[in-house]
């Protein structure tokens, strides 16, 4: 559970990182965009156009650690800058996003972080327009069995790690994202029963205690 925690953090300050532990110095450099081709070029615009036509989102999701280790439970978004992690039990985690903070909530251990929210790669996709190439730096843009993959890190402080942003086409969808450590460890966040632009109570990003919420 140790071990868990520690990448449940990783993820969400990273992209839903950082150590625990210890705060890291910031590099003195900067990320620079890759080139991209024509093609490239066209596809980051689509993934762009639909992050940013989606002002609400619920799901399920699915973590995968790097050692195979699996937790589940509910995601909600509400643009701008509100997120709810649920994980499911036993996993006594829950994690908000008010709109300014990102909250993170151990209820076993009684233990609470906070960051801003728009310091992470996953707050800086929630911001009210999402735009690739401020304070994201996109590093590469695949084409790979029909998936955009559009992989991005902090223009400010690249060596924290990087976010690969799986989208389908027809239609364009984010279905996943990995998340590569300063470690060079990857976990990956799978959504499932994906549903966008629903109404979603603002109750679930007030910041508190886990509870039951009405949807």
């Amino acid at each position: 559970m140790n071990t868990l925690r520690a990448l449940i953090i990783v993820v969400v300050t990273l992209g839903l990182g950082l150590s625990v532990a210890l705060p890291r110095a910031e590099s003195a450099e900067q990320a620079i965009d890759a080139p991209l081709n024509k093609e490239q070029t066209l596809a980051l615009g689509v993934a762009e156009a639909y992050l940013n036509s989606v002002r609400s989102l619920r799901a399920r999701f699915i973590q995968i650690a790097p050692d195979g280790s699996v937790a589940k439970g509910k995601f909600y978004l509400r643009r701008p800058g509100r997120l709810r992690f649920e994980y499911d039990p036993p996993v006594p985690i829950l994690i908000v996003g008010d709109g300014f903070l990102l909250h993170y909530q151990d209820s076993e251990l009684g233990q609470v972080n906070d960051w801003p929210i728009f310091d992470t790669p996953i707050g800086s996709l929630s911001r009210d327009e999402v735009g690739f190439g401020k304070d994201l730096a996109v590093t590469a843009v695949t084409r790979d069995e029909g998936r955009t993959i559009v992989t991005v890190t902090r223009r400010e402080d690249p060596g924290e790690g990087s976010v690969s942003l799986y989208f389908t086409s027809n239609p364009t969808q984010l279905v996943q994202w990995r998340v590569k450590d300063a470690q060079g460890q990857t976990t990956t966040v799978a959504l499932e029963d994906l549903e966008i632009n629903v109404d979603l109570s603002a109750k679930l990003f007030d910041w508190a205690p886990k509870s039951s919420i009405q949807r």
